[in-house]
């Protein structure tokens, strides 16, 4: 929490010190004022009626990295900080909706590094309660939502695939959904299964199953748009694959890549498990994988949709002629 309960309750306590300039007089009343601010570690600024800054504490300079004695009595809009926060942004729900109750009001750059802030702005008033100035009280919370997003994503990830799972990817469909229905975007679904799994896992054990399913999961982020589409274990050796704003045909081309990218790096990574399988790799050409698809029309539920991918994926699978196979659901 910042500090506006403390402030008031020591403000208008009727005490001028002499190191109070002109412009610091007109907004303090007491001495201890300045001095709680600049025991603070967040940043206080304070400006006056004119927003010309009149104050800063001992910890602004070093948490927004600038010599604020330059921007003294000039507008505090010329400070870049404040030029960014008074400028409309747009803060990402990941962010808005974090557990800790922390609000990020400015999302900045310094030193070509993201930070995130929280602020405060408290007016302070004449005795008349005619406005004399505001306080800003500005706290650097990048530490505390960088490791909230951390464990906010630890628990969407599956541990062996580090894939998202499949109870994110629920919630994340439903929202798809809905922008689909209110929007007229299209959404295409793939459902993935590796051909033949349970036999290699049987065969080889689960350690070398393990690595299937990573490189695997590796296949698909590298076949996918990054920060459009999304990549899920959805349980076992099943996978799936969400496209916001592709139709179902334009699916079967990142299909074919996920395809092609995992037949042309198999053989590649079954001589990385040497340790693990002995004997000839040739007879494992029949690790594949096989690709339902299914499209988003409207009025058509999550539950649907899911159902239909997976029946596409079973019907590869059945009229496979070879490793792999695509099969697009037709209803």
């Amino acid at each position: 929490m910042l500090f506006k309960s403390i402030f008031s309750k020591i403000e208008g306590r009727g005490m001028v010190g002499a190191e109070f300039n002109d412009f610091q007089k007109e907004l303090f009343e007491n001495i201890e004022i300045k001095n709680l601010l600049n025991s603070l570690e967040e940043a206080a600024l304070v400006v006056d009626s004119c927003d010309k800054l009149v104050f800063y504490n001992n910890s602004a300079p070093l948490i927004l990295k600038i010599n604020l004695d330059d921007f003294l009595n000039k507008g505090i809009k010329l400070i870049c900080y404040f030029q960014n926060l008074f400028k409309e942004q747009i803060i990402a729900e990941h962010i808005k909706d974090l557990a800790s109750g922390y609000k990020v009001s400015n999302i900045y750059k310094i030193d070509e590094e993201t930070h995130y802030f929280e602020n405060e702005k408290i007016g302070l008033y004449t005795s008349l309660g005619e406005i004399k100035g505001v306080l800003y009280l500005i706290r650097d919370i990048t530490k505390e939502i960088q490791l909230e997003i951390a464990l906010a994503n630890e628990v969407k990830l599956d541990n062996l695939s580090r894939l998202y799972n499949s109870r994110f990817f629920y919630e994340e469909i439903e929202k798809e959904i809905l922008r689909c229905s209110r929007y007229g975007h299209d959404l295409s679904i793939l459902f993935i299964d590796i051909n033949n799994f349970k036999f290699f896992n049987d065969t080889f054990g689960h350690k070398a199953g393990d690595e299937i399913i990573r490189f695997t999961a590796g296949i698909l982020q590298k076949s996918i748009r990054r920060n459009v589409d999304s990549a899920y274990r959805y349980g076992g050796d099943e996978f799936v694959v969400m496209l916001p704003h592709i139709p179902a045909k334009r699916a079967t081309i990142v299909a074919n890549r996920i395809l092609s990218n995992f037949q042309s790096g198999f053989k590649d990574k079954l001589k990385t498990l040497d340790d693990l399988i002995l004997g000839s790799t040739n007879k494992y050409h029949k690790i594949g994988l096989s690709v339902g698809i299914t499209a988003y029309q409207k009025g058509k539920l999550a539950n649907e949709l899911i159902k239909e991918a997976d029946i596409a994926m079973y019907r590869a699978k059945k009229e496979q002629d070879d490793a792999s196979h695509i099969y697009i659901y037709k209803s």
